[in-house]
């Protein structure tokens, strides 16, 4: 994870930041880590590697990644308080920084992300609480 979007994180979960007003901050970093990565591969080969079957794959587990995100939503009494998306990337280290979650639910995260896993990870809702967690 990067510096930055461990700074982001925190304020997040110190409240100092609202989900929306970061939203863009992540979605920036995600973007210039995307230009970043790209700027390596033109100098670099293709990144791919094919398959017996001739299929071409990703060189790399964290290319798999690229492109994809982490999106979670929390509501109390039916009010939204946060709805981030946090690159997939890097959101096996960023789990450490959303505050309320179970040892369960964490490793319940990290092994969807591990796996290539896409859809709800997290479901629950009770009352007008709600916190979903999916990966896209």
């Amino acid at each position: 994870m990067t510096p930055e979007l461990d700074v982001v994180l925190r304020l997040v979960a110190e409240g100092r930041l609202t989900a929306d007003e970061a939203a863009p901050v992540v979605a920036a970093l995600e973007e210039q880590a995307r230009r970043d990565k790209g700027a390596e591969a033109a100098t670099t080969s293709s990144g791919e590697t094919p398959s017996r079957d001739g299929a071409r794959r990703p060189a790399s587990a964290q290319d798999a990644l690229t492109g994809r995100r982490l999106r979670v939503y929390v509501a109390e009494q039916g009010r939204q308080v946060i709805n981030i998306a946090i690159p997939l990337a890097t959101a096996g280290f960023a789990v450490d920084q959303l505050p309320g979650l179970s040892p369960r639910h964490r490793s319940r995260i990290v092994e969807a992300i591990k796996s290539g896993m896409k859809g709800p990870i997290v479901e629950v809702s009770d009352d007008g609480d709600e916190v979903l967690i999916v990966i896209e």
